[in-house]
């Protein structure tokens, strides 16, 4: 149903608002705020209880010309069904539902009436010289404080929108947070930036060095963001900021469920990435560890195999000392020698050896033995020190 300015007039003065709200899909308080856009004068409080106790009341004139909105489309309410109609876009239906919980007062007032602590210290704040600073003729607070940026002329309306705004807010169970230097709105844990600002024109530059300047044009804009999810309002021809405050904050309710459940969902994909640097990370590290056992397994193996070959050779010179009968005090002392150092050696045994300690088997072959002094021994003979030139053992055991 589509009611007219003068059939929403002949309307709401048949009947109180509340008695219309339970007729109509509408709420009272909504019913209310539709009448102010559209300039529809409304009943004096107790204008129905003195009808019903047969006084006389007054009838305000309706006025056939207005710059608000000309049409009000609403539908009668059936009987047990939900207050949301069908239909409606979430926002939309959100916002509904704002404008029907009579627990919250969107209509913004003449004058503060109570106003919240926040609003209080940013009216100080623009009493105070040294908490705003003007610029081309507009007038910021923001440093410990809300953020508003306005001409003189709009100080009162942007304290009295902002007071109406941060109760409807706190009523929602939101809460607001100094942070960084101004008050945020905090909706769901999501911190928003908030700024109620006036526009401004460039115009020429007054100055000769100037080459346009900003004059403000009474527009009042209200500002909300986190990085680059942002929504606003700002005065139209048809409504002022003050008649948007259900559907602004619809829209940050849900902006804030959008900045939840995208931080959640990049939570889930910073855990994910991490979870596969973990992985990566110890795939590599296991690959690393994998080629170092292997190379562990191919010089162990290769070592092992010197070792027997070794022990044969050492069982060989045992075997030809026998023959010879050569088996010499020195011989002796010498085999015991060499299998102990095979023992050192062979991974399969690695006994220890005090005269090599701190000394890796596997590298034994690579050490640098240029500054032994070996000519020492290099001129003893004895049967075996003709083929053993050098033998460490040799001067204890002639000794």
């Amino acid at each position: 149903m589509v009611f007219s300015r003068k059939d929403l007039y002949d309307l709401v003065w048949s009947d109180s608002l509340t008695a219309l709200s339970k007729k109509y899909n509408i709420s009272d308080n909504s019913l209310r705020m539709a009448c102010k856009r559209m300039d529809i004068p409304l009943p004096d409080q107790g204008h129905w209880n003195k009808i019903k106790a047969g006084k006389k009341t007054r009838v305000k004139p309706f006025s056939a010309t207005s710059d608000g909105e000309q049409q009000l489309s609403i539908s009668l309410r059936v009987e047990g069904a939900h207050a949301i109609e069908d239909g409606l876009s979430p926002q939309l239906a959100l916002q509904r539902s704002i404008e029907w919980d009579s627990s919250i007062d969107l209509v913004v007032k003449d004058s503060l009436i109570n106003p919240d602590p926040l609003v209080v210290k940013a009216r100080h704040a623009f009493t105070s010289k040294k908490e705003f600073f003007d610029k081309d003729g507009v007038r910021s607070i923001y440093s410990t404080n809300l953020h508003i940026s306005v001409s003189e002329g709009l100080i009162g309306r942007s304290l009295l929108i902002m007071d109406t705004f941060i109760k409807a807010m706190r009523k929602r169970g939101h809460d607001f947070l100094l942070e960084k230097g101004s008050y945020k709105v905090v909706i769901v844990g999501e911190t928003i930036d908030m700024a109620l600002k006036e526009s401004r024109n460039a115009v020429a530059g007054i100055e000769p060095w100037q080459t346009r300047t900003f004059k403000p044009n009474g527009t009042l804009v209200f500002e909300f963001g986190q990085g680059y999810t942002t929504t606003s309002c700002k005065d139209g021809k048809l409504q002022k900021v003050e008649q948007q405050l259900s559907k602004l904050i619809s829209k940050l309710e849900l902006m804030g469920e959008h900045l939840k459940n995208e931080k959640e969902k990049w939570q889930i994909w910073r855990a994910k990435m991490a979870e596969e640097e973990r992985v990566r990370k110890e795939l590599e590290e296991r690959k690393k560890l994998e080629i170092k056992s292997f190379r562990r397994l191919a010089k162990d193996a290769s070592r092992w195999k010197e070792s027997q070959m070794m022990r044969e050779y050492i069982d060989q010179r045992e075997h030809d000392a026998l023959a010879e009968n050569n088996m010499s005090e020195e011989m002796i002392a010498w085999l015991d020698w060499a299998r102990k150092k095979v023992d050192w050696s062979d991974p399969t045994v690695g006994s220890d050896d005090k005269w090599l300690d701190g000394i890796a088997p596997e590298t034994i072959m690579t050490q640098n033995d240029s500054s032994r002094n070996t000519d020492v021994w290099s001129n003893q003979h004895s049967s075996y020190g003709q083929t053993e030139k050098g033998w460490p053992l040799k001067p204890w055991y002639v000794k």
